[in-house]
């Protein structure tokens, strides 16, 4: 079964936040950080409930990179600070994807190592590529728009006028409404899409025993394979992302494995966590700093700046990982051969060198150099397609929220990959 194959795209940013005073043209957002403990970054439960914020920044203070090890001991490099982290990224000879991008996939790699867009280097990463490329380019996205903006006006109808709900469990089709159309998947399918490939990157309750987590992965991917399956039978029109995935099989020629739906997974599961992870971070913001929703509320439209502080304050994407193609030297560490690096986003997005006060959202940051989208060659492909979307949701939440509040505390993914909230209770008034 084919269940672990995941495209880069975007942390948890902390939601515990006070409320510092606003500066003229400037509205901020601090987050308190918690006592650091031990650096160990692949303990899942961490992520879902302190953060590893403080961990990473004392991590970057440090320098270098930092050595690791898997509960079943596999070693890995941690590269945490933006210059390091922008190197692993950008530099695909020295630094491959064609392995695994996950430190939960390791082994014998990947089972779409090779085949998926996002687990080959170039040039058949650059082959893959040229296949999607023109639906996602701006004009192209411009078209999208008005689809985009219409779906999600009707998602919004389905919770207007109710006073408290879950965002997660109510507006589970929401990245379907940007997506859904552009893969080709039918209405019908977007809410079991929705929910399983939220449950297909992490567990959903940090209670449960890790038995049951594999359980509900294995359900999830296998949910997502049958209905991706299905609409590839069905032959969708060839201007959809999965109308256009039988033609990888004439760039990766491998009879003993589906390229095909191996590249819709990929798709997939990339497009998803982006749009409703920032969505939900930022969402969690507005809702906890009258201030910040005073500023919200008096912008006329979304910009993109704000989109990008958004993007980097949520890091919806934990960590990607690579692997070395020969020796290497890195932030002063010999790197051998064959070793696996991962890249922590997150950290990079918080660090110090790079962004002043970084532990501030900033709306109208600038310049603003976020990881989100990664770097190189494997840059997101959807970016434009994101960022419309998520503009779109800004400027419908202004359009239609008087104000906002949380119903109760959010709840988060059981993850060292994704960055996920998967409850998110929400008081509002409506316009």
């Amino acid at each position: 079964m084919v269940g672990r194959v995941v495209l880069l795209h975007a942390l948890r940013g902390e939601h515990r936040a006070a409320r510092p005073p606003v500066r003229q043209g400037e509205v901020l957002m601090r987050v308190d950080l918690d006592t650091p403990g031990a650096a160990e970054l692949y303990d899942e439960s961490r992520y879902s409930d302190q953060g590893m914020h403080a961990a990473w920044r004392e991590m970057r203070a440090r320098g270098g990179l930092h050595r690791q090890v898997t509960p079943d001991g596999q070693e890995f490099f941690a590269a945490v600070r933006h210059a390091d982290v922008r190197e692993v990224l950008s530099n695909h000879t020295a630094f491959s994807s064609a392995y695994s991008t996950m430190l939960s996939v390791r082994g014998d790699g990947d089972v779409a190592a090779g085949a998926a867009i996002h687990l080959t280097d170039p040039p058949v990463h650059s082959e893959l590529k040229r296949i999607f490329t023109p639906l996602m380019t701006v004009p192209a996205t411009q078209r999208l728009a008005q689809g985009i903006d219409e779906r999600m006006r009707e998602l919004f109808d389905t919770i207007r006028g109710r006073e408290s709900f879950d965002f997660c469990a109510d507006m589970v089709t929401l990245p379907m409404t940007v997506t859904g159309a552009l893969m080709g998947i039918p209405t019908s399918e977007w809410p079991v899409t929705g929910r399983a490939t939220v449950r297909a990157m992490g567990g959903t309750d940090a209670g449960e025993s890790a038995y049951q987590r594999r359980l509900n992965l294995f359900e999830a991917h296998t949910t997502i394979m049958t209905v991706l399956g299905d609409v590839l039978e069905d032959a969708p029109a060839g201007d959809s992302v999965i109308g256009r995935c039988p033609r990888t099989a004439g760039v990766v020629e491998d009879p003993g494995r589906d390229v095909a739906l191996l590249n819709a997974y990929a798709f997939l599961m990339g497009a998803n966590p982006t749009i409703p992870q920032t969505i939900n971070q930022m969402l969690i913001l507005l809702a906890g700093d009258d201030d910040l929703w005073s500023w919200f509320t008096c912008q006329e439209r979304t910009e993109q700046k704000f989109v990008d502080e958004a993007l980097r304050w949520a890091s919806p994407i934990n960590h990607v990982l690579r692997r070395t193609t020969g020796d290497v030297t890195l932030a002063g560490t010999e790197v051998p051969a064959e070793s696996l690096v991962t890249a922590w986003l997150g950290s990079a997005n918080r660090d110090e060198e790079v962004f002043p006060e970084p532990f501030r959202f900033v709306p109208d940051r600038s310049p603003n150099q976020h990881t989100a989208f990664g770097f190189g060659v494997h840059r997101c492909i959807g970016q434009h397609v994101a960022i419309a979307g998520m503009k779109t949701f800004f400027d419908l939440w202004r359009e239609s929220v008087r104000s906002v509040s949380l119903a109760g505390e959010p709840r988060h993914l059981v993850s060292n990959f994704l960055n996920g909230v998967v409850s998110l209770p929400l008081s509002v008034s409506w316009r």
